[in-house]
């Protein structure tokens, strides 16, 4: 095989998926346009965030089907909880920082029970998944329409009338998150423990504390998205990001992360939220119906297990050539 290509479909195999969708969209009037980029990358936003934070429990081996649910109940008990308390209205900012803490919270919880109880944390994390989402039913059946600017800022407000924020806020958790993997220690850390948990013990590594860092980030990141949803719709319903696991999870593989842990890059990530987020946007410019759109996602997600394989078996190959 010409060594270009195989160097392609190796390692840079979403970034020229990447490119032929935006080939495609050329045929595509108005795909182009500054204005709908702009809006394809404030539309990912929120799943860019939660992709990132199942990327960090990926990398240890672990998951957590949770973040969906964190992406509702976080913003939500933030909501309930300054309307009947504080006043929203008073401390945006204040119920902004709750909102995320709540987050972390929900992410430290799933790392306690999985880590320190040594329960598979697929389960763990499937039982406070339907936890989480019943509370917010509970809560919010109805939804909370007409928030208080303050608290949607970040999700709704545009730089100049034509940048959102939401997307300065999502390149800026990216940028920090490939510092964190690959020029922080707790990144190479979390790399070691996830290709081989034995000598990262031996090495010094805190396997524990480092598995639970883990999910908190993943917490975190999940009601930051969350947060940034509720600034695009201006409220928060009870059914916010139902489902939307299984796109994270396409999201995550198909951007190189491997399901075995220690292995996979933030850059590969940022380019398949982008991936599946045009894949959408051209859908919707095309009027294609609802039900086909799952369809299509279904096959999205074939496509990304399929690709982490083909790359996994190059990978073996290069290795033993």
């Amino acid at each position: 095989m010409n060594k270009f290509v195989f160097l392609i479909l190796e390692k840079h195999l979403i970034w020229a998926l990447l490119a032929l969708l935006c080939l495609a969209g050329l045929a595509v009037p108005g795909f182009l346009s500054a204005r709908n980029i702009l809006n394809v990358m404030w539309a990912a936003a929120p799943l860019g965030c939660m992709v990132l934070g199942l990327f960090f429990v990926l990398l240890t081996a672990n998951v957590d089907l949770s973040l969906e649910s964190t992406f509702a109940l976080a913003p939500a008990l933030a909501v309930v909880f300054f309307f009947q308390g504080m006043g929203l209205d008073s401390y945006p900012i204040v119920a902004v920082l709750c909102t995320l803490l709540f987050g972390a919270i929900a992410g430290l919880v799933n790392g306690l029970f999985s880590v320190k109880l040594r329960v598979s944390s697929f389960l763990v994390s499937l039982g406070t998944m339907l936890l989480m989402r019943g509370i917010v039913v509970y809560l919010i059946p109805e939804g909370v329409y007409y928030l208080p600017e303050g608290y949607v800022y970040l999700g709704s407000a545009k730089l100049f009338g034509i940048l959102p924020v939401a997307v300065l806020v999502w390149i800026a958790i990216f940028v920090l998150a490939w510092l964190m993997i690959d020029r922080h220690r707790l990144g190479k850390d979390i790399l070691a423990l996830g290709n081989n948990e034995h000598a990262a013990f031996v090495a010094g590594v805190n396997i524990e504390r480092t598995k639970i860092v883990c999910f908190v980030i993943a917490g975190f990141l999940a009601s930051l998205g969350g947060l940034l949803e509720v600034g695009r719709l201006e409220s928060v319903v009870a059914d916010m990001g139902q489902g939307d696991i299984m796109m994270v999870f396409a999201g995550t593989i198909l951007g190189g992360t491997a399901l075995t842990g220690g292995k996979g890059n933030v850059g590969g990530v940022f380019a398949a939220v982008l991936v599946i987020s045009i894949i959408e946007n051209l859908m919707n410019l095309h009027g294609v119906p609802p039900s086909i759109r799952q369809v299509v996602f279904g096959g999205v997600l074939l496509v990304a297990i399929y690709l982490a394989s083909l790359q996994e078996r190059l990978r073996h190959a290069r290795l033993e050539s």
